[in-house]
């Protein structure tokens, strides 16, 4: 199987993490679009492919689109693209998104462009070292053969591990993400304000904190969440508890957040 050529519509976060892992793993980037020309200019000019003035034109330029755009862009994107394009033959795009199946790319399909979904399981930075999370990464496919099998080996090929979306509920599977990649992050951060509110240092809180949540990590890599789990909910220690949430009580929303992630943990560690 030949690796497609590829446009990249979106060099934001994701789009550009993908950029990179697909050039290093052997594919060409013919193609790059944006909103906003000087990134689409600069993601291009990295990976030796052409900026384009549309989206349309991008998917002109390659047998394999990513849409790599916020999902209330993808159905309208989508449909402008279809409305644009010149020939479809031998055309494929995907989505990038959790939270969606192939419904948003329905004009594409229209006009002949075979459709699916490549979504990583993971979280990029801004900056180039984010190609770095890909490896070992879980990449949900979602596509009728040949695209899947295509996505699959492309997936496999940046060093992912693909599986199959097809018949899963992807607003609960995207919340999931969202709880594990988004909410650690705020947790963190108000976990730092904590810190801070007791007289720890701005960057000892930081680092300390950051510290510990590696530890966590680390711990959940050789076991379960229910064996990981420690502190005082693990230990039905309600009075430590108790003496939190009168801390927090100056704070009724992060008082309440506490009472059931505590309320969370302590049903994890009796279950069966």
């Amino acid at each position: 199987m030949n690796k497609p050529s590829i446009a990249i519509i979106g060099p934001g976060r994701a789009g550009s993490a993908l950029a990179r892992a697909l050039r290093t793993s052997g594919y060409v980037i013919a193609a790059v679009n944006g909103r906003n020309p000087d990134n689409a200019r600069q993601l291009a000019k990295e990976v030796n492919a052409r900026p384009t003035a549309t989206a349309a034109g991008a998917l002109e330029l390659a047998e394999l689109t990513i849409l790599a755009v916020p999902d209330d862009v993808i159905a309208p994107l989508a449909s402008e693209i279809a409305q644009s394009m010149c020939a479809s033959d031998g055309k494929s795009a995907v989505h990038l998104s959790g939270a969606q199946d192939r419904a948003p790319l329905a004009s594409l399909r229209a006009a002949g462009v075979r459709t699916g979904v490549f979504h990583p399981l993971q979280t990029f930075r801004k900056e180039p070292e984010a190609v770095n999370n890909i490896p070992g990464s879980a990449i949900g496919i979602d596509a009728d053969s040949p695209l899947h099998d295509l996505l699959t080996r492309a997936a496999t090929d940046i060093g992912g591990e693909p599986f199959d979306l097809s018949g899963v509920d992807r607003v609960r599977y995207h919340a999931a993400a969202v709880l594990v990649a988004n909410y650690t992050v705020t947790l963190l951060a108000e976990a730092e304000a904590l810190a801070q509110s007791a007289g720890i240092g701005k960057k000892r809180a930081h680092d300390g904190l950051l510290r510990l949540l590696t530890g966590t990590a680390n711990n959940l890599r050789a076991t379960t969440p229910r064996e990981a789990l420690t502190g005082p909910a693990a230990r039905g220690d309600d009075s430590t508890i108790q003496r939190h949430l009168d801390a927090l009580a100056s704070d009724p929303t992060l008082q309440q957040v506490y009472a059931l992630l505590a309320q969370r943990s302590r049903r994890l560690k009796e279950a069966i």
